[in-house]
Parts: structure tokens; C-alpha cells; sequence
């Protein structure tokens, strides 16, 4: 009987220490903020940091970088990172420091909302920390959360590509995730989208081809109001625009046009194409959502 008893108390004492061990954060801290909060997949993320050093911070005689790693708890995979410099060197950070910065990450499209496993979000492990590959030593984790990632559909606007649009075309094998998919417009293509009646960020991923049109010019218009107008100085583009509640207007939908003064047929260009559509800019890829603050 004093055998079990001495046990269970030898338990209680290795699962007490074992539980309050602390972990080693060399006397810095991280208070870190994520907008929006209601965070979904097809998103760009805000991450505002504010790293603090206690009294007693001992300064670092190496320079470390910041690892930030989100890992898809399910699989154990990590689904992105932003590992970065911070605003000022780990090295130059003294006793009561207060060192704030922000980054904007995009979160890609993982998840299938129609998945008959899918249970309506899926847990992610955010962790961040310092380290350094040269050196000999444990990177120092600093800030640990689990977050969770519900489909954009719950309140991303939709987006319908309605006329003018030829059939989305996919490279499973691109570099880029944004260049994994696009579609073609015409001379006129035209997108519907749901008016959040919200100040909105929209961003456009797209591109021409510049060995058949040097001066293509494109142009971009909200409703019937002129948003842009260029001429790509490369054959890929990327263009991120503060769309108004003015410009939307007042009803349940807007659209979004483009347009451009060349279109050509790869058939009547290319020897060997039998392509016999009109081709006019690519887009990979189309964002709105209501702008982060």
C-alpha cells in the first residue's frame, strides 16, 4: 500500500514540475495581433508584431532572423511561412526594448469546403521564433497559437466571371501558386461580383504576351468608371487598387470590366497552333475583400 502511495505521489510531483516547466524565451516576448480576426483561406493576412525585452534581457552576440511557420495540424504539414528580418537587428535589441512592425502574408486556398470530412474549419499551428542556420543552436520559440482557418465563401464577396471569359486553363507544375490557373478574356470580359458596400482592397495577377503585342494596352473599370489604364512594361503585371463604396454603387452587385484594344488568334500567329480563340490578358488571379485597417 505505501508503495502505491509513494507512486502516485512521485506521479503527481513529475506532472506538476513537468507542467509548470517554462519555456525558455531569453527575455523576449511577443504580442502579436492578426486582421481580421475571423481569418479564412484566400486571404491576405495582417500580422502586427510587437516584440518586448524583460529588465534583465541579455543582448544577443549573434543576429537571428524571425521564423514564422503556420503547420496544418491534421497532417502535420506546414501550409506556409514568412520566416523575415525584423525592423531592427536581434543583435541591437537591449534591456526594455519595444520593437513593432508589420507584414502582410497571403493565405492560399486549401481547403474543401465539400469534403463529406470537412467540419466547417480546419486547426492551424501558428509558431514564431528566432533562429539562425549558422550557428549551433535551437532556434528559440517565442509565440505559439492554434488558430482556425474556416473557406473564404463564408464572407469573401463572390466573384462570377460572366461574359466575355474563355475556359480557365490550369499548370499544375508553375513556380508560382498564383500562376497555377487563369483564364483569358476577350476584347471585353466582364466579372460580377457582390458589392460589400465596404471600403475594399481588389488585387489583379495577370499578364500578356508580349511577343505578339509590345503596346497592348489594358483597361480596368468598376461598373462604367474608369479604375486603370497602361500598357504592361512586362509581359506579367500585378496591379492593387482601393475600391470605394461610391464606386460600387448601391446595388447588390457590381462589375468589374476588362478591356483592351488588341485581341489575337494563336492560330493565325503561331504556325503550329490550332488555337482559334480570341485571346486578349491573362488573369491568374482576381482578390477583393473588404480592405484591412
Amino acid at each position: 500500500m505505501k508503495i502505491k502511495i509513494i507512486t502516485v505521489i512521485f506521479l503527481i510531483m513529475f506532472l506538476t514540475t513537468f507542467c509548470s516547466k517554462k519555456v525558455d524565451r531569453k527575455g523576449v516576448d511577443l504580442k502579436l495581433t492578426l486582421t481580421p480576426e475571423t481569418i479564412t483561406d484566400s486571404l491576405y493576412l495582417k500580422m502586427d508584431y510587437e516584440f518586448k525585452t524583460s529588465s534583465d534581457f541579455k543582448k544577443f552576440s549573434n543576429d537571428y532572423s524571425i521564423y514564422v511557420h503556420f503547420w496544418r495540424v491534421n497532417s502535420k504539414e506546414m501550409l506556409l511561412q514568412d520566416d523575415h528580418l525584423p525592423l531592427k537587428k536581434v543583435s541591437e535589441w537591449v534591456a526594455n526594448d519595444n520593437i513593432k512592425y508589420s507584414r502582410v502574408l497571403f493565405i492560399p486556398q486549401f481547403l474543401n469546403e465539400f469534403d463529406v470530412d470537412f467540419e466547417g474549419y480546419e486547426g492551424l499551428k501558428l509558431t514564431v521564433g528566432l533562429y539562425n542556420p549558422n550557428i549551433q543552436e535551437k532556434s528559440i520559440v517565442i509565440f505559439e497559437k492554434k488558430i482556425n482557418i474556416q473557406p473564404a465563401s463564408i464572407n469573401a464577396p463572390e466573384i462570377v466571371y460572366d461574359e466575355g471569359w474563355n475556359e480557365i486553363e490550369t499548370d499544375v507544375n508553375a513556380i508560382d501558386s498564383f500562376d497555377k490557373s487563369w483564364r483569358w478574356t476577350t476584347a471585353k470580359s466582364v466579372c460580377i461580383i457582390e458589392n460589400p458596400q465596404k471600403e475594399s482592397t481588389l488585387i489583379i495577377k495577370g499578364g500578356v504576351n508580349k511577343t505578339v503585342f509590345q503596346d497592348q494596352k489594358l483597361t480596368f473599370k468598376i461598373n462604367d468608371i474608369l479604375l486603370d489604364e497602361f500598357i504592361p512594361a512586362e509581359a506579367n503585371f500585378s496591379r492593387e487598387y482601393t475600391v470605394s463604396p461610391q464606386m460600387m454603387g448601391n446595388t447588390d452587385e457590381f462589375s468589374l470590366k476588362f478591356e483592351t484594344d488588341k485581341v489575337f488568334v494563336p492560330a493565325k500567329v503561331f504556325p503550329n497552333s490550332k488555337d482559334n480563340r480570341e485571346l486578349g490578358s491573362q488573369i491568374f488571379f482576381i482578390y477583393f475583400r473588404e480592405k484591412l485597417k
